[in-house]
């Protein structure tokens, strides 16, 4: 009966195992059919992950066991595995991670299997509070022999209350805050050590210092203390001077503070710091000329017109020392002042107007013309430096008595001229790469001719550093020719022309002068040519582009969070007083990171660094900020919110609807293997039955048949036809001794 159903275990398990064996088999994957699918040996590659951690925390001065859990998280089976750790910062590295044993090498692991690994972390006693990260680095092979790699990082969090001596820079100031060009001042301010470790040979170091920036004043630039106990305070000054030809901004220094704890371990921390020459950090002003009023028609010799504007200050700062000069630009002294030609204000405060009125009268020596007049407009926008800037006005002017000499000097040469008596430019200031409306009214100004074929076409060529190279023109027509052509002109008649220009996008931001020329002919078919100058305001864009970047909507506490970006200045001019700035409740070295100009089509890369220190939701915010050519600040603000936990554990387990569909028996081939072990389990018993059965019944026929056969005992091992012979049977007492369950 055993041998029986030894045998049906034993047909039971060979039937189940070619149905399950392939669905389980090491790295092999299997369709619904159950027929093993074709895998590119390449594409094959398992995924080793850490599933636990990543914060595990470690006790200074002890050797600590972290156990860490890695998971192979794909539908293939990785070997020989081998795990190596790697640090960052080796040479400041305060602990020594090894395994257990052989344990960094890891035989096999099978797909969607686990594995715990030991780590033994030595922590110095030294060893300063924080989070260190360990890059776990990992290499194995797949079964088709091809290596793959892959890395985890973990942080050994270390809490030291008495490890690595901190200190912090207390009560700080610069007096005075805010200084001129070749003024001097002083940074000053307090050491304290709170830590309970004495700092020996601390040298406190002032680094950012230039000639002829911001520099030391007859001392040295730097301070030694020997040792700073436990709880004590030190204090230090240091004088400075600003160099006489230094332009204004925020200028920044670093105290750097270099120091060793009791084993000797260096350490160095910088603090920055910045010093105001010429005014509030990023405050300028910028002035414009607004409501300008030109003479309308007219004017003979002697006769007295006004040109009349305001000077607004547009900027965040006061502006100091204005001046003003109105000048003619006719030939000969045509034009001239008859008030004062230069005016000045001492000061103009942001958003404040100044308005003036100059008063000019056209000579005898003028002729029948528009004469342009030229506002020259100087200021000082911080320290020495001065911003100059002109605006153009015209008028027209006649003299019959100039008229009639340049007549009767040759009558017969009489020369027609073609001005441009008013022109408008909408908007008054243009920005560069944009487009702009500019009508002009030209006018024939003499008396008696007309003027005929006229031509007109416009110039402007800037002068560059050389002499001999010139650049292109800035402004060009948007839909038509630089060329215009009029039929006649009448004497004293005019017409107008509107056009529509392009400014370039290169354009540097100032006044350009516009030339407008002529050719025409009189109604001898004599030919001239004259010009006209017209003054263009362009404003340059500035453009600073930032890469996009975000930071994790979570993180743990304690735990250090990078931000970094590249920023190119696409713009055409230089970004002045670039600036970084990191805002929000953080621990971070790296909050205010000042840049200087960063000239048009230069780049550079930021990187910072900051702790959270408080929990819950945390308000961050990247803010750069600069100054663009006309001294407006520009402010770029990115705004973020950090979920900031405790650091916990990472559950991974890996719910059923995340396993592979090719991985999971399904149910056609479950159905059948039931199937096939209940037809098993009947076939079996109903053999079995049979058998028995058939046993009882040569049981009894024996029986009946004992005394008249001479073989009436049959061995449970021996065969029905074997025949043993009566006297060789055992004797009556010995088949008494033997068991009943020997016989059938």
């Amino acid at each position: 009966m055993r041998k029986i159903l030894t045998s049906i275990v034993l047909i039971m398990v060979l039937a189940i195992q070619p149905m399950l064996l392939p669905m389980t088999a090491f790295g092999a994957t299997y369709d619904n059919e159950g027929e093993e699918e074709i895998v590119d040996p390449n594409a094959a590659q398992p995924e080793v992950i850490l599933i636990n951690g990543p914060v595990f925390e470690v006790t200074p001065g002890k050797s600590n066991t972290v156990k860490i859990k890695l998971r192979n998280g794909s539908a293939y089976g990785a070997k020989a595995i081998v795990i190596q750790p790697t640090f960052t910062d080796i040479d400041n590295t305060p602990f020594t991670v090894g395994f257990a044993g052989n344990e960094n090498r890891i035989s096999s692991l099978p797909p969607r299997s686990e594995t715990e690994v030991e780590l033994t972390v030595d922590v110095e006693r030294t060893a300063a509070t924080k989070n260190y990260p360990v890059t776990l680095n990992y290499s194995f092979f797949n079964v088709y022999n091809i290596k793959f790699t892959g890395s985890s990082t973990i942080y050994l969090k270390v809490n030291n209350l008495s490890g690595e001596p901190d200190f912090k820079f207390e009560n700080v100031t610069i007096t005075p805050s805010e200084i001129e060009p070749g003024d001097t001042t002083t940074i000053s301010g307090q050491i304290t050590n709170n830590n309970f470790i004495t700092m020996h040979e601390a040298k406190l170091t002032l680094e950012g210092l230039s000639n002829d920036g911001i520099s030391i004043n007859n001392a040295l630039d730097s301070k030694y203390f020997s040792r700073i106990a436990p709880g004590t305070t030190e204090t230090f000054s240091f004088p400075l001077i600003a160099g006489s030809e230094i332009t204004s901004g925020t200028y920044p220094i670093t105290l750097k503070l270099s120091y060793k704890d009791d084993a000797g371990r260096s350490y160095d921390k910088s603090q920055n710091y910045y010093v105001n020459v010429g005014g509030s950090t990023g405050q300028k002003p910028s002035l414009e000329i607004r409501n300008m009023k030109e003479p309308t028609g007219t004017y003979e010799v002697n006769q007295n017109f006004d040109i009349s504007f305001d000077i607004v200050n547009i900027g965040d700062a006061e502006a100091k020392n204005i001046k003003v000069t109105a000048t003619g630009m006719g030939e000969s002294g045509a034009v001239v002042p008859k008030s004062t030609s230069i005016k000045n204000v001492k000061t103009l405060p942001p958003n404040q107007t100044s308005h003036f009125v100059f008063t000019f009268a056209g000579t005898s020596s003028a002729s029948s013309q528009n004469y342009p007049v030229e506002f020259t407009i100087e200021y000082e926008t911080s320290g020495k430096d001065v911003t100059t800037f002109k605006q153009y006005a015209g008028v027209n002017i006649s003299n019959p008595e100039k008229d009639k000499e340049e007549n009767k000097e040759d009558e017969k040469k009489s020369k027609p001229k073609i001005i441009v008596s008013d022109y408008v430019c909408d908007p008054l200031i243009v920005m560069a790469g944009e487009e702009f409306d500019l009508t002009m009214t030209l006018m024939n100004s003499h008396k008696y001719k007309s003027v005929h074929n006229i031509k007109m076409f416009l110039t402007m060529a800037e002068e560059t550093s050389s002499d001999t190279e010139k650049t292109g023109n800035i402004f060009t027509p948007v839909d038509s020719s630089n060329t215009f052509y009029f039929d006649d002109i009448v004497p004293k008649g005019s017409v107008e022309k509107a056009l529509r220009l392009y400014v370039v996008p290169d354009a540097q931001p100032k006044t350009y002068t516009l030339t407008v020329n002529f050719e025409y002919e009189d109604d001898d078919g004599n030919e001239y040519t004259s010009q006209e100058l017209l003054g263009i305001n362009v404003k340059q864009v500035t453009e600073l582009d930032i890469d996009d970047y975000t930071l994790p909507e979570q993180v743990e506490m304690g735990m250090p969070v990078t931000i970094n970006f590249n920023y190119y200045n696409t713009g055409k001019v230089t970004l002045n007083n670039l600036m970084i700035r990191i805002e929000g409740d953080v621990d971070t070295q790296t909050r205010n990171t000042y840049v200087g100009n960063l000239e048009s089509g230069s780049s550079d890369y930021y990187e910072g660094t900051f702790t959270p220190t408080s929990m819950g939701e945390l308000p961050i915010s990247i803010v750069v900020s600069y100054d663009d050519a006309g001294g407006e600040t520009i402010e770029e603000k990115r705004d973020f919110v950090l979920n900031v936990i405790e650091p916990m554990p990472v559950d991974d387990m890996m719910s059923m609807e995340d396993m592979p569909e090719n991985n999971t028996m399904s149910k056609k081939i479950l159905i059948g293997v039931i199937l096939g072990i209940v037809v098993i389990i009947v076939i079996a018993t109903v053999v079995l039955i049979q058998k028995r059965k058939k046993r009882k019944q040569e049981e009894a026929f024996l029986a009946e048949d004992d005394d008249e056969t001479e073989y009436a005992f049959v061995p449970e091992d021996a065969d029905y036809d074997q025949q043993i012979p009566y006297d060789q049977q055992a004797s009556p007492e010995k088949q008494e001794g033997r068991d009943s369950n020997e016989h059938f």
